[in-house]
């Protein structure tokens, strides 16, 4: 092969290095601009101190995660590339260094997605109980109606009126203790369906908390692994691991 082919050759093989690149670049940063959308448009309207609020972006973040984390491997990738352009390496510098604050961000999130879960639920909890405490003083008002016209008042104070027939089909006595049993009947029918509502929010909170948490566990170690305060310098995920890895070491020359 002459000289003038091998450095054609040559160019070609840079020349395609550099459209890789360039392509992985790319398509990585519209994989994470994906990402950002998912996670900017699933947190609208933003309301900081709401718990709702909190686990709606707690799972806008687990849901956009992966778009992130794929983006950022393939504009890594690229800035790894031999003859791979400067602006993609400045590209790749810049996020390496965000990846820091978005690996802490991922663990911050369980924490924050476990206290909004347990508030959700205590607010859930708060307004069941505001209902039972409405039934129980409708309750004792019904048994305290000594008269068809204090019977009618109060049926008529609710929130869905009781509208009574306009001549009573029993004496007020036994027509009031209809209307009480049947008081009780959809009390107790409250108080069941109170119950069971809650038991399936307790467990689908447990569930949901252990699936978020584990997702931002593992986004949390693979930003780690892309994280880089300088150039050349161990990533966040090595000095993690080199942190834990010392105190194992001093434990056991401890014992």
């Amino acid at each position: 092969m002459s000289a003038t082919e091998l450095r054609s050759s040559s160019s070609n093989e840079i020349r395609i290095r550099k459209e890789a690149a360039r392509a992985f670049s790319v398509v990585g940063v519209v994989s994470i601009g994906l990402g950002l959308v998912v996670l900017v448009f699933s947190s609208l309207p933003v309301r900081l101190m709401d718990p709702v609020w909190q686990l709606q972006l707690s799972g806008a973040l687990t849901a956009g995660g992966f778009s992130l984390l794929i983006g950022t491997l393939l504009v890594c990738t690229a800035g790894a590339l031999p003859v791979s352009p400067p602006p993609i390496q400045a590209n790749v510098k810049l996020l390496r260094e965000v990846c820091t604050w978005v690996a802490i961000l991922y663990l911050a999130l369980i924490p924050i997605q476990l206290y909004a879960g347990v508030r959700v639920l205590q607010q859930k909890s708060g307004e069941e109980g505001r209902t039972q405490a409405s039934w129980k003083k409708f309750r004792k008002q019904l048994e305290a109606t000594g008269n068809e016209q204090e019977l009618r008042a109060l049926l008529g104070q609710l929130p869905q009126p009781i509208n009574l027939p306009a001549k009573l089909d029993l004496p007020f006595p036994a027509f009031k203790k209809a209307i009480v049993t049947q008081a009780d009947s959809r009390f107790n029918a409250l108080i069941y369906q109170t119950n069971q509502a809650r038991s399936q929010r307790l467990q689908g909170f447990i569930g949901e908390a252990a699936n978020n948490s584990l997702k931002s566990l593992l986004f949390a170690a693979g930003f780690a692994a892309f994280a880089q305060g300088r150039e050349g310098g161990p990533t966040l995920l090595k000095k993690a691991q080199g942190l834990f890895g010392n105190k194992s070491r001093r434990r056991s020359r401890t014992a």
